[in-house]
């Protein structure tokens, strides 16, 4: 077989061209720290990759959407916080109000303070977030959710939706309370019915706001009693209920003249019910129980305000004050368990974001450290193939230079 000079030629150039191709590939591998450039390279590892970089970019947007949850649920709770400081204090503006032995011009200057934290609170619940956004309205997030209209009344103009962020491929947080479930829907009197005076009274008797002690004989129905002078001449009462009927005395008695003595702060037990009266009310008095239906924070806060701005001139209008503090106490303190639950929520919302997040970093770590295995380039290893790639380039030059010199004529 004849091996002509154009061949060996050939060779010689195909055999430089292709050290130098790989000694390229190398030096772009080590430039960019990476073993894979391009699929070729490694197909199977290329494939691996791209999982683990599709892996890593979601997991990064589930941080930011935790990160997110965590900024809007942190400032709802700090929100609540102030809130409920706000309600401490308008609580003791109450009790102070209570105080007999204070004028009405004290009492205008409580309500003064009582109406700037009404106020206050009213802000409160109108609080955006970092993106100019409403925290208690619900999905409605650019929509003012508390109003007050002409009339003084206050409406909520949000939704009940509660926006949830999905911060694992299982599990979603919601990073908001509608303030229809904060502030509106909030039972009033005692949270299972509610007690009132009748504004034709004369006398200075005081309801207390009562309980239920059997739930299971408890009827919710409307329910009067009435003062009235029994068959011994005595201050008596009576209890009537809208759909029960005569309850005290109880049938077949006469509804006056058996009716029980009065006592001033006794027990009155019927259908469930505990309650009492305090103070002198006279013949003619009657008291009302209802079941409770629910009122917003800010009402019962507004009747505390209309209250102290009362002027009380006798007895009879004292006592008529204490009847509405009663029940606006009563109501406060269930605003206040309300916005407990709901910061308890909150918190148990934030336990979970923080727990969430450390897996997620921990799943990162994971990944990024399997990423790093299949991707990048051992340096130390690729210099010395590096240095074996340029002896194998030179080894192909010199041999190249070597066998192009040859002539047959150099035998002659």
């Amino acid at each position: 077989m004849r091996v002509s000079t154009a061949y060996f030629t050939q060779r010689g150039l195909t055999s430089i061209l292709d050290q130098q191709a790989r000694l390229a590939d190398m030096q772009e591998q080590i430039s960019s720290g990476q073993r894979i450039s391009k699929p070729s390279d490694d197909p199977t590892g290329a494939a691996q990759i791209l999982r683990l970089e599709q892996a890593l970019s979601v997991t990064s947007q589930y941080q930011r959407n935790a990160d997110n949850a965590l900024n809007r649920l942190t400032l709802q709770e700090s929100t609540l916080d102030s809130v409920q400081d706000s309600l401490i204090r308008i609580r003791e503006i109450a009790i102070q109000g209570a105080n007999p032995t204070i004028n009405n011009s004290d009492r205008q200057s409580l309500a003064q303070e009582v109406r700037e934290r009404l106020n206050e609170l009213v802000s409160l619940a109108n609080t955006k977030d970092a993106n100019q956004e409403y925290l208690f309205s619900g999905y409605k997030v650019t929509t003012k959710p508390i109003s007050q209209a002409a009339d003084g009344t206050f409406q909520y103009d949000g939704d009940q939706g509660q926006r949830a962020l999905q911060i694992s491929s299982g599990r979603q947080i919601k990073d908001s309370d509608s303030g229809s479930d904060v502030f509106i829907n909030i039972k009033n009197g005692n949270g299972t019915f509610q007690t009132s005076a009748n504004i034709a009274n004369t006398g200075t008797g005081v309801f207390n706001v009562g309980q239920v002690v059997d739930l299971s004989s408890y009827v919710a129905e409307t329910y009067t009693i009435s003062l009235v002078t029994n068959g011994s001449g005595n201050l008596a009462y009576n209890v009537v209920g809208s759909t029960s009927g005569q309850l005290i005395p109880s049938l077949p008695q006469n509804l006056v003249t058996d009716a029980p003595d009065y006592s001033d702060g006794g027990s009155i037990q019927f259908n469930g019910i505990q309650t009492g009266i305090t103070g002198a009310p006279v013949v003619g008095d009657s008291f009302t129980i209802t079941p409770s239906t629910t009122q917003d924070m800010f009402s019962s806060v507004q009747k505390l305000v209309t209250a102290l701005e009362t002027t009380i001139n006798n007895p009879a209008g004292h006592s008529d004050f204490l009847n509405m503090f009663n029940s606006t106490l009563s109501e406060m303190d269930l605003a206040f368990e309300n916005i407990t639950r709901v910061r308890t929520s909150v918190g148990a919302r934030l336990k979970t974001i923080d727990d969430q997040i450390n897996i997620n970093e921990d799943f990162k770590i994971e990944m990024t450290t399997t990423l790093s295995k299949v991707r990048d380039l051992d340096i130390a290893g690729a210099a010395v193939e590096l240095q074996s790639r340029l002896i194998a380039l030179e080894a192909a030059q010199t041999t190249y230079t070597r066998i192009q010199g040859l002539s047959l004529f150099d035998y002659f």
